[in-house]
């Protein structure tokens, strides 16, 4: 038996060495093969795993792993869909299917109404914000994920489903039968008027609809007395590339470049085909920020590289590869694949080498080429240089490489106290609405963008935070850091041996509780203290729920920092056009990026 485990020991050894080796000679580049070849080796691999491995193999799950295994070498926007996936897809990009028309999400593992959409079946028939589903179709929702709750929601138009409600202060519970429709989901969720001639626009997401929902958006601000217009890309994922160029030249002069996409197989320029609905003697400010990514990144980029728009906020996300979908059977399987990068007007690519693996790696090896003989010095400044390589806007401003678009106007935002933090991430000012809306109405109190949070409620809302269980056992790391100290004083007398004597035997245990008290009473002392900011979340989630999203909107836009920070240059002719212009002239760039 001892030498039986002897043989095993040294067999790993061996094993180990080997698997370093392999590992070892696996750093070095490897070359590329015959494409067929290797195609030809991975189908025998398969082949005999399927046929030889010591149990069956589900051959869903292999080519699911090798597929994987293809977008990990790519880049994480290179991916397989199934059917199910290829229709999301396709209806996240039309904007429009049939549904009952409400927002839900899991708050406390079950299903709840986040909002109704305005005219929607589900708003007309009273479904409420914070409404808790608890049935479809007779069927219990407990365990349904939020992507099955939604394919049971949606459906044919004109067809029925029922949902079985929970609402606060109702004892039983009430059913609705709600007949589908077309739920068209707006790429301008909100517009309106900032300042008294200053106009605002929230741009979501770029769909089929984008275009004629900004256009009717720009009608309806002019009719107000728009002079000035801000865009609000922040958070905007992206889309159709079409409507980011149609959305673009809403805003430039005909003949301007919006977008060149560069790759093996494409290569194009995009022009604006006509005139702008708004002119150039419409200042204009584009609020960006580590959300704004794809077809928002052309728009904002588009209008900095032509000086039509100050872009105010933080940099982009610098996704700016563009991805292309090939059906591969009849099923409605489908490959999307990068195929290109996106550049703007003069020159700048739009992605950030560490959105692209394999584009990451290529970068990595030219500069480790170029630098060869030189040095690991003069390696890191060719990489520093590379990322800072230089282009101009048609002003003459200078701007920098490196993927994403850099704002003119960075505004960091302020932190956010700790417990305020836990009450967003927990949804307290949700969770307070749904509870106390019924009190309200039953008291005849009208909740609008003129209404006034009485301190009582405030108060309301701190008793109901320190109520609730979930909340008052978050901790802030400072306390954390107690409970840590705490284990390793305990550690350290175990392992000396002392026994006899624990954090509890000692004057330790009295510094530790009043360490912990006085933190307590910091998170106490937060609530006063962010006071102001409490009301407003409270008033925010009121109007959601009783008002509607638009009005709701408009409320929290007051104390947006990036947007009074973009307002404040639209105000001042003189600010705005000193940060706006450059030299008059654009120089020749001296920019080492290459495309590929």
């Amino acid at each position: 038996m001892v030498s039986n485990m002897k043989n095993l020991r040294n067999s790993l050894v061996v094993a180990i060495s080997a698997a370093s080796l392999a590992l070892a000679a696996g750093d070095t580049k490897t070359p590329p093969g015959d494409f067929y070849d290797e195609v030809s080796r991975l189908n025998k691999v398969l082949s005999e795993v399927n046929r030889k491995y010591v149990e069956d193999v589900n051959p869903t799950e292999l080519t699911d792993a090798a597929l994987n295994g293809i977008r990990d070498i790519l880049d994480p926007h290179t991916t397989v869909f199934t059917p199910k996936d290829y229709e999301g897809l396709k209806v996240s990009m039309e904007g429009k299917f049939g549904g009952v028309g409400i927002t839900i999400s899991l708050r406390d593992n079950v299903l709840t109404v986040i909002s109704p959409l305005s005219g929607t079946p589900a708003f007309r028939l009273g479904i409420r914000a914070g409404d808790r589903i608890r049935k479809i179709d007779g069927k219990d929702t407990k365990g349904l994920s939020l992507d099955d709750a939604v394919s049971k929601l949606r459906g044919k138009i004109g067809t029925d489903v029922t949902v079985s409600i929970q609402r606060e202060g109702v004892p039983d519970l009430m059913d609705f039968t709600i007949t589908r429709a077309e739920i068209v989901v707006h790429a301008v969720p909100y517009y309106g008027m900032v300042t008294k001639d200053i106009g605002y626009i929230k741009l979501a997401t770029f769909s089929d609809k984008t275009t004629s929902d900004v256009e009717n958006a720009i009608r309806g601000l002019k009719k107000q007395g728009m002079k000035k217009l801000i865009l609000d890309v922040r958070y905007n994922p992206g889309g159709l590339l079409n409507q980011a160029i149609e959305i673009s030249e809403l805003f430039l002069k005909q003949g301007n470049v919006i977008v060149s996409t560069l790759g093996r197989t494409q290569r194009t320029e995009s022009r604006a085909r006509r005139n702008g609905m708004i002119g150039p003697e419409v200042p204009m400010a584009v609020l960006v920020n580590q959300g704004s990514a794809s077809a928002a990144e052309i728009v904002s980029g588009a209008l900095q590289d032509w000086d039509r728009a100050l872009v105010v906020g933080k940099t982009s996300f610098g996704k700016g590869s563009v991805q292309t979908i090939f059906p591969l059977d009849n099923q409605g399987n489908a490959l999307k694949l990068t195929t290109a990068f996106y550049y703007l007007p003069f020159g700048r690519c739009i992605n950030k080498p560490e959105n692209g693996i394999k584009g990451l790696k290529l970068q990595e090896e030219e500069a480790s080429e170029e630098g060869d003989g030189e040095g690991a010095a003069a390696d890191t400044v060719k990489k520093d240089t590379v990322a800072r390589d230089t282009f101009y806007t048609n002003n003459g401003r200078m701007m920098f490489g490196g993927g994403g678009i850099k704002p003119d106007v960075d505004v960091e935002l302020s932190p956010m106290p700790w417990v305020v933090q836990v009450q967003e991430r927990m949804a307290m000012y949700f969770k307070f609405a749904v509870k106390v809306r019924p009190l309200l109405d039953k008291a005849g109190v009208k909740v609008d963008a003129n209404w006034v949070v009485p301190d009582s409620l405030y108060t309301q809302f701190k008793e109901f935070c320190m109520k609730d269980t979930n909340f008052v056992k978050v901790k802030s790391n400072a306390l954390v850091g107690v409970d840590q100290l705490e284990k390793s004083i305990v550690a350290e007398q175990n392992y000396m041996g002392d026994s006899s004597k624990t954090v509890t035997d000692t004057t330790l245990s009295k510094r530790l509780s009043e360490m912990r008290k006085a933190l307590e009473n910091k998170r106490d002392a937060q609530f006063d203290e962010n006071k102001d900011y409490i009301k407003d979340g409270i008033k925010r989630e009121l109007l959601t729920a009783m008002v509607g999203d638009s009005v709701s909107t408009a409320f929290s836009l007051k104390r947006d920092e990036q947007l009074k920070e973009a307002i404040k240059y639209l105000s001042n002719d003189a600010l705005f056009k000193k940060t706006i212009s450059g030299p008059g002239k654009r120089p020749q760039a001296k920019s080492k990026q290459k495309r590929k």
